[in-house]
């Protein structure tokens, strides 16, 4: 993807207002950009999650990315100003917050390109629906042919409420995998600007490994930086679909000022790197066109051919060892 356009995709959908329960804005402006994408459409559940699919000739559906559409804030419940979402509570009186109607943000930042990063009042998760969107656009412009949905989901910071309500009732076909699309704070050795993380697990789970080995072979053929760690500073909606029983995997753009969290006093904008950013589009991209060539063989079955080879070519020395253990 170009890089202005690039820039205008997340700098649209970053600069968007949302909290939990109230993402209304969010999915408006994600079914304005999607609306321009002949081979997408979206509809929403019972919940008001959005499930988008970009659906082009006859291939099977492998994968369903995902991101949450909101983000610690405050909301009015009952005339009372509430806040919702991870935020020290001795803290809630360090910044002015601002209001949109019913709820309300930290009055920071909407959005900002400085040193190689992308400064925003919402990374978290905003980031994550913003590399879906380019996922399509990216699909659409290549005229890849492919079937892969788009997940948007309500309320994932208070209890993954907008994934639990679709894990209940799994709306997707038998086959398609989950992965989370996530900003997380920097943990197992994983550094920021070195590339996006595919997460082994979180603080509450350990992830789908077949999934996973598909993401890492995928940066792998590409050449697309990527880390590898487990994330668990925090937990994501994989931990939900696996609970449910819907295999997930994860990956993760690290994150500064963690929910807004500045080290000592007040709230200040979330940061990523843009190149992570970037490459977290490129390597979901990879992935996708991966998994839809017709020769196409899963990771797991080509790591049990690998191994299988190996043992092959070992029996040899194994035969001849064996008359010393017939000895003993």
């Amino acid at each position: 993807m170009h890089h202005q356009r690039f820039i205008s995709v997340f700098k649209k959908i970053q600069s968007t207002p949302t909290a939990p329960f109230h993402e209304y804005h969010v999915a408006a402006v994600l079914r304005e950009l999607l609306a321009d994408l002949p081979h997408v459409s979206v509809e929403s559940d019972d919940y008001g999650n959005l499930i988008a699919r970009y659906r082009r000739g006859r291939k099977k559906a492998h994968l369903a990315f995902a991101a949450h559409m909101d983000h610690p804030g405050w909301v009015k419940y009952k005339g009372e100003e509430e806040f919702l979402g991870g935020f020290p509570k001795e803290r809630l009186d360090e910044h002015p917050v601002e209001w949109f109607g019913p709820f309300g943000m930290w009055q920071l930042e909407p959005f900002e390109i400085r040193d190689g990063q992308i400064h925003s009042r919402v990374c978290d998760d905003l980031i994550g629906c913003a590399a879906i969107v380019a996922l399509f656009m990216e699909l659409e412009e290549a005229e890849v042919e492919t079937d892969v949905y788009g997940l948007f989901t309500r309320a994932e910071e208070v209890g993954f409420n907008g994934a639990v309500q679709m894990a209940r009732q799994w709306p997707l076909p038998d086959g398609v995998r989950f992965v989370s699309l996530e900003c997380s704070a920097p943990r197992g050795g994983a550094e920021m600007g070195q590339g996006p993380v595919i997460r082994v697990g979180d603080a509450m789970s350990v992830f789908d490994d077949a999934v996973t080995a598909e993401l890492v072979d995928a940066g792998k053929e590409e050449k697309i930086p990527y880390q590898r760690a487990l994330l668990d500073g925090g937990s994501c909606e994989a931990t939900a679909m696996n609970v449910y029983g819907v295999p997930a995997a994860g990956i993760s753009v690290l994150l500064g000022n963690y929910h807004n969290i500045k080290e000592k006093k007040g709230a200040g904008e979330e940061y990523v790197s843009l190149a992570d950013a970037k490459n977290m589009v490129k390597l979901i991209v990879a992935t996708t066109i991966r998994m839809a060539r017709p020769s196409s063989e899963s990771s797991k079955v080509a790591m049990k051919k690998r191994l299988e080879t190996r043992v092959k070519d070992h029996r040899k020395y194994h035969r001849d060892a064996q008359r010393y253990w017939d000895q003993e």
